[in-house]
């Protein structure tokens, strides 16, 4: 009889609070692109409106890869992919040297818990 391995509740979190992250992220997008005419519209009277507009879809643009990136690793985490937890750590890590630059505690805090996810995550037998 063989055993199935599970996957650990640290790896379902995380799955979710991507999962979660995600939607919010294209919320946001939509927001921007849509907003933009919004910005352009407050910002017209001082003659910066072209620039408001453009501005915020230009950051949607660039924030769509990493959205996309995202799916791909909320996906790997509930499919127990080993590559998914590595690359949400490395990206981890890499906000976590901006929140300690910026001395932002609760960040802080709220990352450190999330590489100790990462870290109990790659240690599993479930991710391979």
């Amino acid at each position: 009889m063989e055993m199935s391995v599970q996957r650990p509740w640290q790896g379902t979190v995380m799955g979710v609070l991507n999962a979660i992250g995600v939607v919010f992220g294209f919320m946001a997008v939509i927001a921007l692109i849509f907003g933009g005419t919004f910005i352009a519209a407050a910002l017209e009277d001082a003659g910066l409106a072209m620039l408001a507009g453009f501005s915020t879809t230009i950051i949607a643009v660039v924030l769509i890869p990493f959205l996309i990136l995202y799916i791909f690793i909320t996906l790997g985490f509930f499919k127990g992919q080993k590559w998914a937890v590595i690359v949400a750590l490395v990206l981890t890590a890499i906000g976590t040297i901006g929140n300690v630059v910026s001395l932002s505690i609760i960040p802080l805090l709220i990352n450190a818990f999330f590489i100790y996810c990462y870290i109990i995550c790659m240690k599993d037998a479930y991710y391979k």
